[in-house]
């Protein structure tokens, strides 16, 4: 009987201890599980525009051809021209990014079109002229080259950190390019040249590389900077003709102008993008 309170006795202190326990452990701080982090997501489609500089680069030889006539020979002849051109750029872009949850590369298509206001008028001096260049030329003759606007559709491979995206591109790039032949008028001995002009319009074909960051404000929104280089290549551009040999009696034998024209351009967008987010957010897990 004695060892049956005993025993009853240490059940109801330890039942206490227990009860002294669980109160004090329930009254120690718990810490929390993290909260569960959206993790951004680069995939959609998405619509912008952009504003920047641009500098190009004409490289434009003014040629002519040869003829023989009324006993006379012309033989043709060119004068090498280039120049350095500056320009406004302003445009829009249209593209699609994706980005497979877990990873950070992106990877994306984009067409542009932009604005732009590259021109140049170059007129011969005596200085540049010589036997190699031909007679057709004198000085005060001219030609000029402008671009209007430009394009590219290129493809683009970007690393993600969240928010920030650093990416490369590289595509194909088109540039309306017009190309103008001025011809003075001039009297040689008591025959009267008459003046002439001629001019065509062609679109250049060429590639374009170039980098960027871009940084989304929100789940719709972003911004960036890009930087590209663009040789658009070459092109022929008929300029029309102008007369070479003359008579007395105001009869003249012509011959065709012409430029293989190409350019060159490095330029800086600065780029607004409004995504339409349709894809389904990926979530972190804890």
């Amino acid at each position: 009987m004695q060892n049956s309170k005993l025993f009853f006795s240490a059940a109801v202190a330890f039942s206490a201890l227990l009860g002294i326990g669980a109160a004090s452990a329930a009254d120690l701080p718990v810490k929390a599980l993290p909260p569960v982090v959206p993790i951004f997501n680069w995939t959609g489609f998405y619509i912008g525009g952009n504003v920047g500089g641009e500098w190009g680069h004409y490289n434009d030889p003014f040629a002519v051809g040869g003829t023989t006539a009324f006993g006379v020979t012309v033989l043709p002849g060119t004068v090498p021209l280039a120049s350095n051109n500056n320009s406004f750029t302003g445009g829009g872009q249209i593209g699609y990014r994706w980005q497979q949850p877990g990873s950070q590369w992106v990877a994306g298509v984009e067409a542009d079109f932009n604005w732009v206001d590259l021109k140049t008028t170059q007129t011969l001096t005596a200085a540049q002229l010589s036997p190699a260049t031909s007679g057709v030329f004198i000085a005060g003759d001219s030609l000029s080259a402008k671009t209007n606007f430009q394009s590219s559709i290129r493809g683009n491979l970007g690393l993600t950190f969240d928010r920030l995206l650093w990416y490369v591109t590289a595509g194909v790039a088109f540039a309306n390019t017009q190309a103008s032949a001025n011809f003075i008028a001039v009297t040689a001995g008591r025959i009267a040249f008459p003046a002439s002009s001629g001019s065509q319009t062609n679109t250049l074909v060429g590639g374009t590389i170039g980098t960027g960051l871009t940084y989304a404000v929100d789940k719709n929104w972003d911004i960036g900077g890009e930087y590209r280089f663009t040789s658009y290549g070459a092109s022929d551009f008929g300029l029309g003709s102008v007369a070479a040999i003359g008579t007395a009696g105001g009869v003249f034998a012509p011959v065709p102008a012409s430029t293989h024209l190409n350019l060159t351009t490095n330029e800086v967008r600065f780029k607004v993008n409004y995504r339409f987010d349709w894809a389904t957010p990926v979530v972190a897990k804890y």
